[in-house]
């Protein structure tokens, strides 16, 4: 495992000597220069004003920083134009139902569009069967039946006097297309049916024989009767054909009427095909039919506008908070319910704030896109292409829809992603593209360099505001003193804090110290007395949890082992400082049907569930309940004690007892590294705190991530405890290391065969295992 305790000389940084010349801010003249964020501006300025593709930027700075105000500042200044304004439609595709067709048109003219297109489907639907049904279409219509009833009567006549001489009658009904003739019998001279001659039969009124002898008459002509009745259906189909041929051909003229204007005032690909496919779809399917189980034709012969600028508009800045897939790119929303079931169309397609920036801006939080599932995959894949895609949502029960897949849209936009340092490493590191569709760096400085020129700024600052506001001057102690603590309020290593207004007022809190004490300038302790008079301020939640624990009222031990326990410290922030406490973290493991891991404020850890299946190389989800629980109970959770929730749950699982002598500081992610996290000065003194209260026994310690190693900036009172071996500092990497020095056990590594039996992951792997037993 190595050395990981981290030397005392490392604990807390000091301006090497003869960095500051001067011993005293009453002989620093130079002015202190102005503070701003010139690069990030210039950055900036360039993305939004060039033209050139694939020039987005990532605006990279602290949370808090106001990354976003500078951009929204900006967009207000600069006021760029619009690269293109365009409106884009949606309308059905009736050659492929479930890919609606997409129509680009130049801005203005969707809306227009939607209107001309309203106006013929309500023509369609309230006008066109009324039109068909009135001259002069109805008298072509009965003229031409009434030439197919010539014709019929003309072939019929020839047919009717043979069978009458024989003493039988032709009767004929006609439904549409369909002919049925039948052969009746003459009885007095008036035809009846076979059903009406058994009647008479059996009410004595005709005579048995001669009903035979009639049926057997009709019999003999059935053949020459079947071949009459086909030659007059035929006659009907032709002249119902040619009815129809009338209706298409008139209602054809009628809607290329009123198209023809629509296409040639709107011009765009797809057009004419989209209008010929409406007449054809009305011909074919709504002339002379029942129409009640088709779709309103204001909804299929509509036009859905997603987006409707002007040319006059300025270029859209779209600042989306909440860029998942559905916000970003659009949905699909069922447009009707049809006996409980969710009918898509093109109607109920959505517009997403991508398509809402086209031609302008979009900008997005870089962590909230990869917390968004699939979002950024489907973000990156628009940039490379040029395209954007509408993605249907899943409908669960009750509901089914059918799915669409729209015409994919092609997009214009820049985007500015805004987000801190670890996330722009992240996104460089795991996405190939991201480093050439996102040229553009705008860095947010909140720190200078920790070196000579860095300390001459300080003290350059310090002067101008003892000349501003009429303080006492400082001396050379409390100008060193001052640097140290603006290295202290950096995040990071070998830098210091530009947050030069809590600087400030550190500086004048020491300057009403030394003013109350009657001192000639301001000295060093009156700056550290300055900054824990600030803390203590903050720090009354502390002091009575300090009490309760002195007093045996809260669990919170420093010494011995324990296999459900761990010691940790939570932070917060107060105002400008961070405030730390002491904690216990305790765990409870039961089986269960699947894994379930609660943190403190008993919702699921998916982060602890995922750490846990990777570190023991489960492939299947173990059956396990851990409930962890924080002592004392009344502090407020905080998301940063993953990688001690990691090892209390490793070391419950394993039943390996931990050392409560230890306070364990960090976090952790799915693969077992450690990760920084904030205040962690401020958590360290807390925990040192506690255990000097408690007694100091020479082997009390911390564990901290490595990365924070190099920039640590302890009280000196932690400093002067480890020079005098009475407090240790652990810097580790992963969280192996921790439970090694937490159990005195080897944590072991997977290997063809698995873990050893004797190491802490393969008594924890056997643990889980046996759950499922």
């Amino acid at each position: 495992m190595g050395n990981t305790t981290i030397p005392p000389e490392k604990l807390r940084w000091k301006p090497a000597t003869g960095s500051i010349v001067e011993t005293s801010t009453r002989k620093i003249h130079e002015p202190p220069g102005i503070i701003g964020q010139p690069g990030a501006r210039q950055a900036l300025t360039f993305s939004i004003r060039s033209r050139s593709r694939n020039h987005n930027a990532y605006v990279r700075g602290p949370d808090g920083s106001g990354r976003r105000t500078l951009v929204s500042r900006l967009f207000e200044e600069l006021k760029p134009a619009p690269v293109r304004a365009q409106d884009f439609c949606y309308v059905h595709n009736f050659a492929n139902p479930d890919r609606p067709r997409l129509i680009v048109l130049p801005g203005g003219q969707g809306r227009q569009f939607q209107q001309a297109m309203s106006r013929i489907s309500l023509f369609v639907r309230d006008r066109l069967p009324e039109i068909l049904k009135n001259d002069p279409i109805r008298s072509r219509r009965e003229a031409r039946k009434e030439a197919a009833e010539r014709e019929i009567r003309l072939k019929i006549q020839p047919l009717e006097q043979k069978l009458r001489a024989d003493g039988l009658a032709l009767m004929r009904t006609q439904s549409g297309p369909t002919s049925r003739v039948s052969i009746y019998p003459l009885v007095m001279g008036k035809p009846v049916s076979p059903e009406e001659y058994r009647n008479l039969v059996t009410q004595k009124q005709a005579k048995e024989e001669d009903r035979v002898a009639a049926l057997k008459k009709a019999e003999s002509w059935q053949a020459e009767v079947n071949r009459f009745a086909h030659e007059v259906s035929q006659i009907w189909q032709q002249a119902l054909q040619h009815i129809d041929q009338i209706n298409a051909t008139e209602t054809a003229r009628l809607l290329g009427d009123m198209t023809a204007p629509v296409g040639r005032r709107f011009k765009a690909p797809g057009m004419d095909v989209f209008l010929r496919e409406i007449i054809d779809d009305i011909v074919e399917k709504r002339v002379g039919r029942d129409t009640s189980h088709l779709a309103d034709p204001t909804l299929l012969y509509g036009v859905n506008v997603l987006t409707a600028r002007s040319k006059t508009d300025a270029a859209p800045v779209i600042f989306a908070n909440q860029p998942s897939v559905a916000n970003l790119f659009g949905t699909i929303d069922p447009a009707w319910m049809s006996s409980g079931r969710a009918v898509t169309s093109f109607q109920g397609i959505r517009t997403g704030s991508l398509l809402e920036a086209d031609g302008g801006y979009l900008v997005l939080d870089a962590a909230d896109v990869l917390a968004e599932p699939g979002s950024w995959r489907m973000l990156m894949r628009a940039l490379r292409t040029g395209l954007a895609e509408v993605v249907p949502p899943e409908l669960g029960w009750p509901y089914s829809a059918q799915s669409l897949k729209p015409e994919p849209i092609p997009v214009d936009v820049r985007v500015i992603l805004t987000g801190d340092g670890d996330v722009f490493d992240q996104l460089n590191r795991d996405d190939r593209d991201f480093s050439q569709l996102f040229k553009v760096v705008a860095d947010f400085e909140e720190t200078i360099e920790r070196d000579q020129q860095g300390v001459r700024a300080y003290c350059r600052f310090l002067a101008k505001l003892v000349a501003s506001d009429e303080l006492k001057h400082f001396d050379l102690g409390a100008m060193e003193s001052l640097a140290e603590h603006g290295a202290r309020m950096s995040s990071e290593p070998g830098r210091l804090s530009s947050r030069f207004g809590d600087l400030a007022d550190l500086a004048r809190e020491a300057n009403f110290l030394a003013l109350d004490d009657g001192s000639e300038e301001v000295e060093r302790r009156h700056v550290e007395q300055a900054f824990q008079r600030q803390r203590l301020r903050l720090r009354l939640p502390v002091e009575k949890l300090l009490r309760a624990i002195e007093s045996k009222q809260t669990e919170l031990q420093t010494r011995g082992r324990s296999n459900v326990h761990i010691n940790t410290a939570r932070a917060e922030r107060c105002g400008t400082i961070d405030i730390a406490s002491p904690a216990a973290l305790s765990c409870a493991l039961a089986p269960a049907s699947n894994c379930l891991i609660l943190g403190e404020d008993g919702q699921q850890s998916t982060r602890l569930q995922a750490l846990l299946g990777r570190s023991l190389m489960l492939n299947r989800t173990p059956r396990m309940l851990a409930r962890l629980t924080a002592v004392p109970s009344t502090l407020p959770a905080t998301p940063d004690l993953d990688l001690a929730r990691a090892c209390l749950l490793f070391g419950a699982l394993a039943e390996a007892p931990l050392r409560q002598d230890v306070a364990v500081l960090g976090g952790v992610d799915s693969l077992g590294q450690v990760k920084p996290v904030d205040a962690l000065d401020e958590r360290i003194e807390a925990w040192f705190e506690l255990c000097n209260r408690s007694g100091l026994s020479g082997q009390q310690a911390v564990i901290v991530p490595r990365a924070c190693a190099d920039h640590l900036m302890l009280d000196p009172a932690v400093v002067k405890a480890a020079v005098n071996d009475m407090f240790r500092v652990y810097a580790v990497d992963h969280i192996n290391q921790a439970l090694e020095l937490l159990t005195g056990i080897k944590a072991g590594s997977w290997k063809v065969e698995g873990f050893a039996a004797d190491t802490l992951m393969g008594r924890a792997r056997q643990r889980v295992l046996a759950f499922e037993d």
